[in-house]
């Protein structure tokens, strides 16, 4: 992570309102990231957030935050958790030459759910009978 945003943010210390301004959230947002654990140093009545500790923190809960999703399942936005599809019934729909979206209800709750897939990796993330058009994954 070298580039963007992340690039020289080390270098530097950063009030709460500056910290907010760079991520493009709200200062209570960098308040509660504080509260959750990310260090600070007190000058006088200011607080200072340093740059390798914001990186530090923000990447540790961006990757707690990380699932996997197992073959032949996709993210149900609603639940917030991978999920299997209702009877296992999928649907491709080509988008472009190599790639396509796999569509399908979650089991859990009902909701659309899609996923992206490449055309040519649909066995190795376990819809292959996506490939064969079956239109089912059981």
């Amino acid at each position: 992570m070298d580039t963007g945003i992340w690039n020289g943010l080390s270098l530097y210390s950063y009030t709460v309102a500056e910290a907010a301004k760079l991520f493009g959230v709200h200062r209570n947002t960098v308040r509660a990231w504080i509260k959750g654990g990310l260090d600070t140093v007190r000058v006088g009545k200011m607080i200072l957030i340093l740059g390798d500790e914001l990186r530090s923190f923000l990447q540790k809960r961006r990757a707690a935050r990380r699932t996997t999703t197992p073959l032949g399942w996709l993210y149900c936005l609603k639940c917030r958790a991978p999920r299997a599809p209702a009877e296992g019934l999928m649907e491709l729909i080509q988008e472009r030459a190599g790639t396509a979206n796999v569509r399908a209800i979650c089991g859990h709750c009902d909701t659309l759910m899609h996923r992206r897939v490449s055309l040519r990796t649909l066995a190795e993330t376990g819809f292959a009978s996506l490939a064969t058009g079956r239109g089912d994954c059981t």
